[in-house]
């Protein structure tokens, strides 16, 4: 067991936390447990925040315990940098993470804004 604080996480631990919480997000229950809240939500950003978010945020602090961060909110800011610090050397890692960070942030449809035309209109 490693160590709170400045513990040794390596590049092995981070690809194994990472495939750990997308591992967690999939499994049946947490799966229901998502499409409820984030169907409660809707296309809703604010809303997704306030339900989605820490709804996926308590399924990945129950992974990151395991790897010696604290099981809050800060342990959880602890473990993304250090992520993203391994991102920088492991193609693994971006791939991991990119996969963890689609499924944070769905694609929201937002409208558009549709672009003056400018052409050689007179007013």
């Amino acid at each position: 067991m490693m160590a709170l604080g400045k513990h040794q996480f390596s590049l092995g631990d981070c690809k194994a936390a990472l495939r750990e919480i997308l591992e967690t997000f999939s499994q049946p229950e947490n799966v229901t447990k998502l499409e409820e809240v984030r169907s409660a939500a809707g296309n809703d950003m604010l809303k997704s925040m306030q339900t989605v978010f820490p709804a996926a945020t308590q399924m990945q602090i129950q992974v990151v315990q395991r790897y010696g961060f604290l099981p809050d909110g800060e342990g959880l800011v602890q473990f993304t940098k250090a992520v993203r610090g391994y991102e920088e050397q492991d193609q693994e890692v971006r791939q991991l993470n990119s996969q963890l960070r689609n499924f944070l942030l769905p694609p929201v449809s937002v409208p558009h804004p549709v672009a003056p035309i400018l052409s050689g209109q007179s007013s």
